[in-house]
């Protein structure tokens, strides 16, 4: 293997290039202290402690520090370490250690997710956002048959009063900007309907 190019990525580290491919991101002391240079080869060895010893440890401690502020999905770690130039191969390795310890699983977020917004926003609308934050829709199934969250009727009211809708008496125009309001936040018409009817 022949380091082709260093590139520095902040003021500490290197992408180290190999054989003309990106191969990792090392601090340059750890470079400097293993003799990575361009055009010269990189011994088995020094491969081999840097994806077996130095990068595994490395992005497991980010892993856990990610983690620390706030939970996440499989899908936003695998993110991180990624913007972070982790190999696939040790991305892997770290994404496997802390879904060992259960650190991370999809299902119990969407759980978390559905349980917080499923007052103020509808089925739909958590659906994409979950979606988008990388969650399957195997997982999103499987938590919302696992949560006891609010009907779409329940939902609808409770954002009503949130919003500080006119309920007892609204107008024939009210009710027209209610129906508008409440479809484009992703309820289905039926239980729009059901919930403005019931107030007549």
């Amino acid at each position: 293997m022949i380091v082709t190019a260093l590139e520095p990525v902040g003021k500490t580290r290197v992408q180290v290039f190999l054989d003309g491919e990106k191969a990792f991101v090392l601090y340059r002391n750890e470079a400097y202290r293993m003799g990575i240079r361009e055009g010269e080869s990189l011994s088995e060895q020094a491969y081999a402690e840097i994806m077996q010893e130095i990068l595994p440890k490395r992005a497991r401690l980010r892993c856990m520090n990610i983690l620390k502020s706030a939970d996440k999905t499989e899908w936003q770690l695998r993110t991180k370490l990624r913007q972070g130039g982790y190999p696939k191969e040790i991305e892997d390795i770290a994404i496997e250690y802390v879904r060992s310890f259960h650190y991370i699983d999809d299902v119990r977020y969407a759980g978390y997710y559905i349980e917080s917004r499923s007052q103020t926003k509808s089925k739909r609308q958590i659906v994409q956002e979950l979606k988008a934050k990388g969650v399957s829709s195997e997982d999103i199934e499987a938590a919302y048959e696992q949560a006891e969250g609010n009907s779409e009727e329940e939902t609808i009211l409770a954002l009503a009063k949130k919003k500080r809708m006119n309920l007892e008496n609204p107008t024939a125009e009210e009710q027209q900007k209610y129906y508008v309001f409440f479809m484009r936040k992703g309820f289905s018409y039926a239980a729009v309907r059901k919930v403005l009817r019931g107030l007549e």
